[in-house]
């Protein structure tokens, strides 16, 4: 799975090379990155609460290519951090695994432009990897128990995404080449059934041992809120980029 990984991030890659290279005697390209803090829900047949303590942390970095006075532009963006995800509930405790996870997203923007003020709007497609990590268990008491992933039957770290979102500038910095953006984006993804079924070992308190079959499969809806700063860099007709 992570040849199929790298496979798709060379295939986003090269189309958004190719956008980028397009008339790119007129092109501005944009640099951006930031930091994310999102909050990944995943209810399915072996979980059906909310709140587990899953608030992710990540990095996200963009390429655009935005021609001058353009309304519509590509970006093709990359976010990198820890999260995690439900296995199984029993009781008021939830059973779940910490992932480091990738995300690449290429989407296409629309611009709505106001006297002060600038309005990102945002939607694409893309794939997030999963890789995992430790196991715990949240909810009263989760503390003192102890979980062990015993074995992981067809294995699968890549899934499909969308996303849409909403990015905004505000007040003197927009429309120039160094600008501050706050964005919110909800994302997608669709955990693919029949893989990632989990074999886990529970030992609770008081000597009370129990055994769960658990897949981490269903639709994940992770609402996510971020801060970017962008930059903007101009091609010159002939000796290529300049600030």
């Amino acid at each position: 799975m992570r040849a199929v990984a790298k496979k798709n991030i060379g295939l986003l890659f090269a189309i958004a090379s190719s956008l980028l290279l397009t008339n790119i005697c007129n092109a501005q390209i944009e640099l951006s990155s930031g930091i994310d803090l999102s909050y990944p829900i995943l209810i399915n047949s072996t979980n059906a609460k909310l709140n587990d303590g899953q608030v992710s942390f990540g990095l996200r970095f963009g390429i655009a290519y935005k021609p001058a006075e353009t309304q519509f532009f590509p970006i093709l963006t990359t976010a990198f951090g820890r999260t995690r995800l439900p296995l199984q509930q029993f009781g008021q405790n939830v059973a779940f695994c910490g992932y480091d996870y990738l995300n690449v997203m290429l989407n296409e923007n629309y611009i709505v432009r106001f006297p002060m003020s600038e309005l990102f709007v945002y939607g694409g497609i893309g794939f997030t990897d999963l890789i995992h990590k430790a196991p715990g268990v949240a909810g009263p008491g989760g503390e003192t128990m102890q979980i062990t992933v015993d074995s992981i039957k067809y294995p699968s770290n890549v899934s499909p995404a969308l996303n849409i979102g909403f990015e905004y500038n505000y007040g003197e910095s927009a429309g120039k080449d160094l600008y501050l953006t706050m964005g919110l984006n909800f994302q997608y993804i669709l955990l693919l059934p029949e893989r990632n079924t989990y074999y886990l070992k529970v030992d609770e308190r008081y000597g009370v041992t129990n055994y769960y079959k658990t897949s981490l499969t269903g639709n994940v809806i992770a609402p996510g809120f971020y801060i970017a700063i962008h930059y903007l860099l101009h091609v010159h007709k002939k000796s290529g980029m300049y600030l």
